[in-house]
């Protein structure tokens, strides 16, 4: 079953999203967009996404008692590392984003000098000799 359930259809392992993210190594934005598609099983309760976790034993996850196998300086250098990444993305979209704008005007003056062009040529196809 995929998609938001009724609270009472599905009981067990509910837990935010940030946990699951955690405990799988998933993005969030990656679990947003399975959400969206209905990939995952989840519930939105008091304005909060859940997801249905199969692995667990309890109704609940405790971050804290997670073992990731990693150390805190290797997640720590790992989400700056992301960041960087994130943040080379975003130049790099700005970038294509400028480079798409002045493509958009190049082809604007085109159209512009097409229509000159091509009123020039019917005004002299229109003169006789």
């Amino acid at each position: 079953m995929h998609g938001d359930v009724n609270n009472n259809e599905v009981q067990g392992n509910w837990i935010p999203l940030v946990d699951y993210s955690f405990k799988t190594g998933i993005s969030l934005s990656t679990l947003r967009r399975h959400i969206k598609a209905n990939k995952v099983l989840y519930r939105l309760e008091d304005g909060r996404y859940l997801i249905y976790d199969h692995t667990l034993t309890t109704s609940t996850f405790d971050s804290s008692s997670f073992d990731s196998g990693f150390s805190p300086a290797q997640i720590e250098a790992k989400a700056y590392s992301n960041k960087e990444s994130n943040d080379s993305l975003v130049h790099r979209i700005n970038q294509l984003e400028t480079e798409l704008q002045r493509a958009n005007e190049e082809i604007t003056e085109l159209k512009m000098l097409l229509a000159i062009y091509e009123e020039h040529e019917g005004n002299t196809g229109k003169r006789s000799c």
